[in-house]
């Protein structure tokens, strides 16, 4: 006589069903699927090509934010230090021909 299989080790596989894996949060759905703890299905895929794009988006304009104030920063320093200072021309050194 064969013995039977238990039947845990296929409630396991099926534990994680679609609908199970649509309630799960992205972080907890990207943790699921980078342990190997169920197969993604295409709509979860998706979901999560989703949210890596907008996270991207929001860390790009951040990004140019961040640029835009430190140029606008930056010229408005230069200017300020151009009008306080002098400008000196270097000496001229005996012997050499100049440009």
């Amino acid at each position: 006589m064969v013995a039977k299989k238990a039947d845990a080790p296929q409630e396991a596989a099926n534990e994680n069903s679609t609908s199970d894996q649509d309630a799960l949060g992205l972080t907890a759905l990207a943790e699921g699927v980078i342990a190997r703890e169920f197969r993604p299905r295409v709509s979860t895929v998706r979901r999560l090509a989703k949210a890596v794009l907008a996270l991207q988006g929001d860390v790009a304009e951040l990004r140019k934010a961040g640029r835009k104030a430190a140029k606008a920063k930056a010229v408005s320093g230069k200017s300020a230090k151009k009008g306080n200072k002098k400008k000196r021309k270097l000496a001229k050194i005996p012997g050499q021909k100049g440009k």
